[in-house]
């Protein structure tokens, strides 16, 4: 059941929030790179700070976008979880809706009571989004509810390149790592290290972006009808 849908141009973000009742479950679902105009928030790449007066960075682009729009999806989250006390609530997204799932589950999870404990994050082809900092705030908040997927050899996911910013991943990477569907768990970090025995084992040159496009055999829905999309 769908509840609330924003579209908004600056700073740039989709997503939607829906109810299945079927799974007991509140979504947050956060739209990737589908219209032009994203792009400029996919290349602002240098860290803002993800709580003021702080040095805690992360992707300035993304940032924006979250805080553009997420009291307007607090204030509906908020409701839906009255309503439902017994759902779950799952922040997903794919690329840059990924990155922008992160950022508003652990915006929600400091800011509404009792999310802490009924949240958990999906993310699918995400980028990496925060400096050393983020990732320990992060980690320490959700990294134990949190399961970012990428594919065999998803460009994506080793961008920005750690000579341009040096952001890390959070935890828990579940890396789809052959063309069967295997799926290896990386062995989670509490610093800015990346299992070498994951997604970081490809090669950047071995890398395509038809990985990035495809997860599990579908494409995200987002994609489906869009002039452009990665």
């Amino acid at each position: 059941m769908l509840n609330f849908t924003w579209h908004m141009d600056l700073p740039l973000s989709d997503g939607l929030i829906a109810v299945h009742h079927r799974a007991r479950e509140i979504v947050v679902a956060w739209a990737g790179t589908h219209r032009y105009r994203a792009l400029v928030t996919d290349m602002a790449v240098f860290p803002l700070p993800y709580i003021s007066g702080t040095s805690i960075g992360v992707y300035g682009g993304f940032l924006d976008s979250v805080r553009g729009v997420i009291d307007a999806v607090a204030r509906n989250l908020e409701q839906l979880m009255s309503e439902y006390p017994s759902y779950m609530v799952t922040f997903t997204g794919h690329s840059k809706g990924g990155a922008e799932a992160v950022i508003s589950a652990l915006d929600l999870v400091r800011r509404i009571e009792g999310l802490q404990s009924r949240a958990r994050v999906w993310t699918f082809g995400e980028p990496r989004l925060g400096d050393k900092q983020f990732t320990a705030l992060y980690n320490r908040r959700l990294g134990n509810v949190t399961y970012r997927v990428t594919s065999l050899a998803d460009p994506v996911v080793v961008m920005p390149p750690k000579f341009l910013v040096d952001y890390c991943h959070h935890n828990t990477e579940l890396w789809i790592m052959n063309e069967e569907g295997d799926i290896y768990v990386g062995q989670n970090h509490t610093d800015c290290l990346e299992d070498p025995r994951a997604s970081s084992s490809i090669g950047f040159y071995d890398r395509s972006i038809q990985w990035h496009k495809n997860y599990l055999g579908l494409p995200p829905p987002d994609h489906a009808n869009a002039l452009f999309s990665w």
